[in-house]
């Protein structure tokens, strides 16, 4: 497996992404089709709406290892929390590890919800 140091690495030059932190919590997937969501984040829908991919950053409790997931983006949709969103995708899997925290990973964001652009 690939070890990230930052969620922009993770995706193409020419792609854009939505990364979300999870301990997964709503992070449901199935692992034979890549299909699944991962909900109730305060998002832009319009910002969303131009994503190409989905970057989970996915720390279980317990374990100490922040696992990386990358997928494509396919739609939201509202959950029953006010003004938070759930995000659809497919083709998901996990492609690495990373030793950083959020707030380094994920673009210097302190909120679990960051954009990041390809380099």
């Amino acid at each position: 497996m690939k070890i990230y140091q930052t969620a922009s690495e993770v995706i193409g030059k020419s792609e854009v992404a939505v990364v979300v932190f999870t301990h997964g919590d709503h992070f449901y997937f199935d692992e034979q089709t890549g299909v699944g969501q991962s909900g109730n984040w305060v998002v832009d829908p319009e910002m969303v709406e131009g994503m190409d991919k989905i970057i989970v950053y996915y720390r279980a409790d317990g374990d100490g290892t922040n696992h990386i997931f990358l997928g494509t983006y396919a739609g939201y949709y509202k959950s029953p929390e006010p003004r938070r969103y759930i995000i659809r995708f497919h083709s998901i899997k996990k492609v690495g590890t990373t030793p950083n925290n959020w707030f380094n990973f994920g673009n210097g964001s302190q909120s679990p919800v960051c954009y990041v652009a390809g380099k």
